[in-house]
């Protein structure tokens, strides 16, 4: 469960951080969105709680 939302909100999170960048070419937006997803929802499973609060306090200052 932790790894799976995880997963999705990395995914999101990377989508919408490297879109503008990498929109001309695909290969590298959709590698940089797989790895994003994969090491936030790697980073749920070891931290739990604390990796979504660390996440709403970062984005909090924005």
């Amino acid at each position: 469960m932790r790894f799976g939302c995880g997963f999705l909100f990395g995914g999101a999170v990377v989508f919408f951080a490297v879109a503008r960048y990498f929109f001309s070419t695909a290969s590298p937006f959709w590698i940089s969105i797989g790895v994003g997803a994969l090491l936030c929802g790697l980073l749920a499973i070891r931290y739990g709680d604390r990796f979504y609060h660390g996440i709403l306090e970062f984005f909090r200052q924005w």
